[in-house]
């Protein structure tokens, strides 16, 4: 279900969100707030890189909140993914560039499907058969200024907007996610039993990659000021 506020729509999943009357407002005055605290203490600042895929700034834990964590993910090519979860539930504010989020079930039939559960090292471990065909739901549009809420128990996959630019592969979101005291398990769903490993090993920012990440974070928090007028 969606609901409009203004040009606003918030995509959801879940009637009870988990941070405490999330909207468009709270989650780009926080957005500002933890930018700011970013820049201010730059030097101290944890900024991870999945070479030539993304970057990654985490932010630390809300203040009133320690369940809380906030992160910034800046993809510079956000290429169409596999069919997957996640471990944390999070709700994800666009700040620049646009996807299509497409949210799959398992039909349960005589078909088979494979889950890949992933290891913390981005290899999987051997297929596990499950009785079902994936279908596609339904599909959402994440673009500036739009909310979308992420559960653990969702599948998607994630496809950029269509063109040749490089420039508008590139994606930009601020991240509120919910730890828990148990982790999820991530995993992968396929027809094929068979899926390649991913190359996304994480690792910290070079001083090049740190100043490209902090440009843009400058850029963006002199956008971000126009919209909490």
């Amino acid at each position: 279900m969606n609901t409009k506020q203004g040009d606003l729509i918030i995509g959801h999943l879940e009637v009870n969100r988990f941070l405490y009357g999330l909207d468009f407002m709270n989650m780009n005055e926080e957005c500002l707030k933890q930018i700011s605290k970013v820049l201010a203490n730059w030097s101290d600042a944890d900024v991870r890189t999945v070479p030539n895929v993304m970057y990654q700034v985490r932010c630390g834990n809300d203040e009133n909140d320690p369940g809380i964590e906030y992160q910034i993910n800046w993809f510079m090519n956000c290429a169409e993914t596999f069919i997957h979860n996640h471990r944390h539930s999070f709700d994800s504010l666009c700040l620049e560039g646009e996807y299509t989020e497409s949210i799959w079930e398992v039909v349960h039939d005589d078909s088979i499907i494979y889950e890949f559960l992933r290891r913390s090292d981005n290899t999987f471990d051997e297929p596990k058969k499950i009785s079902g065909r994936l279908c596609h739901v339904r599909s959402r549009h994440h673009f500036p200024n739009n909310i979308l809420h992420v559960d653990t128990g969702l599948f998607h996959s994630i496809t950029a907007k269509e063109g040749d630019d490089t420039n508008d592969k590139r994606v930009l979101t601020f991240l509120a996610k919910r730890k828990y005291s148990f982790v999820q398990k991530m995993c992968v769903l396929s027809s094929s039993p068979t899926i390649d490993s991913l190359d996304d090993d994480m690792r910290m920012a070079t001083e090049v990659e740190r100043k490209e990440v902090y440009d843009k974070l400058i850029e963006t928090i002199m956008i971000r000021y126009h919209y909490s007028q």
